[in-house]
């Protein structure tokens, strides 16, 4: 399938702009021969690493979702939604994004944040708040979901046309659009690099966004493998058959030729923690690429997707000769969440 016929398809679908386009591809050189350094190895024993620089674009303090609310935002739009009414952890990039995008088309948002009830209004619930969010906190999920549905109703007898954005069906497939088009943006750049005629390794954390990367290279052909990293505790049972739906449903709107099958992206475990916790390793990880390259990542994501990386590369499960591109899919804001634990980390 042509990349131009796909990218004609998404075109056809509504969209708001709210994303810088084309993020960075950049090589992390540093990084890899840091890597080798501490196995005592020689650099040839650790892929090129590459980074794709979701994290630069620019709405809400840049991040993946940038691209996903393009898509999910003129959905609703189009269908006169004027009322957001959203369930997320404390930690949620999403409700970040959520509240941005309501406030950039003038919509009613309610965030229902669970857990972590004590913890700072900072990170990204502080920018939720600068964005106008009406945030409701409560101490668990179940009672986060009663409060949401009797938030959203009363929103309704007021005469609000009001959602839930998790009870759209359209919800589940937004970002894996969304990165579909970004796999031919990586495409172009890893042809600049120098990178079009090998295989490619594309690494970063169970969701929408290395999903549609590899739908792309599923569609186009391209020899490029995909590996995410879980960032919740049930991904690495649960993460295929969720892959498999939202591939498929995607495949079915734009009239792909193939939605992605069992086995297409292998999922590993083993990096997580608790979720809207960090661990060390990633602690570790965030400090090895700030030292190395001056990119920063976030505790909760991108440093446990990276500390994954660096494990299974130490472990002899990534193949040196094949590139690997980190998607780095933003997070940033809750990095000043974890100030202690980051400031405080000595290395052993």
């Amino acid at each position: 399938m042509q990349p131009q016929t796909i990218l004609d398809a998404i075109d056809e679908l509504p969209r708001i702009e709210l994303a810088r386009k084309n993020t960075p591809f950049e090589e992390m050189p540093r990084l890899r021969a840091a890597i080798a350094e501490s196995m005592d190895a020689e650099i040839e024993s650790v892929p090129q690493l590459f980074i794709k620089r979701e994290d630069t674009t620019g709405f809400a303090f840049g991040g993946n979702k940038a691209r996903h609310m393009e898509f999910l935002f003129a959905h609703f739009i189009e269908r006169g939604i004027d009322t957001i009414v959203n369930i997320n952890h404390y930690d949620s990039n999403n409700a970040r994004f959520v509240a941005a995008s309501c406030a950039r088309t003038g919509m009613k948002y309610h965030w229902v944040a669970h857990d972590m009830v004590d913890a700072p209004v900072a990170g990204n619930m502080l920018i939720a708040h600068l964005a106008g969010a009406n945030i409701h906190r409560v101490p668990e999920q179940p009672t986060a979901k009663s409060l949401a549905e009797k938030i959203n109703a009363q929103e309704t007898r007021n005469g609000r046309n009001s959602t839930i954005p998790s009870n759209n069906p359209f919800y589940d497939i937004a970002g894996m659009i969304a990165f579909l088009e970004t796999g031919s943006e990586l495409d172009r750049q890893t042809q600049e690099a120098g990178l079009a005629d090998g295989p490619l390794h594309m690494w970063g954390l169970c969701g929408r966004s290395i999903g549609g990367i590899h739908l792309y290279a599923r569609n186009t052909g391209k020899p490029w493998k995909a590996t995410a990293v879980a960032q919740q505790l049930e991904f690495p049972k649960t993460y295929e058959g969720i892959y498999l739906d939202r591939s498929a449903r995607v495949a079915h709107l734009l009239g792909l030729d193939t939605a992605l099958d069992p086995g297409d992206i292998t999922t590993i475990a083993g990096y997580t923690g608790t979720y809207g916790y960090t661990t060390d390793a990633a602690i570790a990880a965030i400090h090895l690429v700030a030292r190395t390259e001056g990119i920063m990542l976030d505790p909760n994501y991108t440093g446990k997707s990276m500390s994954g990386l660096i494990g299974e590369v130490k472990a002899g499960n990534v193949d040196p000769e094949v590139p690997v591109v980190f998607i780095h899919t933003g997070g940033l804001p809750q990095t000043f969440a974890f100030a202690e634990e980051l400031a405080g980390w000595r290395a052993n």
